[in-house]
């Protein structure tokens, strides 16, 4: 059986096409977790005192049990940090250490941003994590 040429563009195009997709992990990971039913996490609201502050449209909130945030110690509300594991945000020089504050956090809207270390989805404004870090 030959193949004609039309065959073959027709399979290398396909093949750079999936090989595209999977070069952009970002847009299969939220393909995916849209598919798994992250979309009830979009109704999220930025923990804290005050207003509650909606997700952007079509973003997640990082889950705690996502493995890089647990790493780090990440809790959406910086008021349930582990102080035995985390003595340094006890401290009260640092009881002011937030996410919004924080040199490797962009700023989404007034809830939610993303972190630079934490790539699963936004993390709340008000939250914290051990690799915080003060902006300059």
């Amino acid at each position: 059986m030959n193949k004609t040429p039309s065959d073959r563009r027709r399979f290398l195009g396909q093949l750079i096409s999936f090989a595209a997709l999977l070069s952009t992990p970002q847009l299969f990971l939220a393909a995916f977790a849209n598919a798994a039913g992250a979309n009830k996490e979009k109704k999220s609201a930025a923990p804290g005192k005050g207003k509650v502050i909606p997700l952007p449209a079509g973003k997640v909130a990082v889950p705690e049990t996502d493995p890089v945030a647990n790493a780090l110690g990440y809790h959406a509300d910086a008021s349930k940090t582990d102080f035995a594991k985390y003595p340094q945000r006890k401290l009260p020089a640092n009881k002011n250490q937030f996410c919004d504050g924080c040199a490797l956090y962009v700023k989404a809207n007034e809830g939610w941003g993303q972190c630079t270390m934490i790539q699963a989805g936004l993390v709340a404004a008000k939250g914290w994590c051990g690799s915080w870090q003060k902006k300059s």
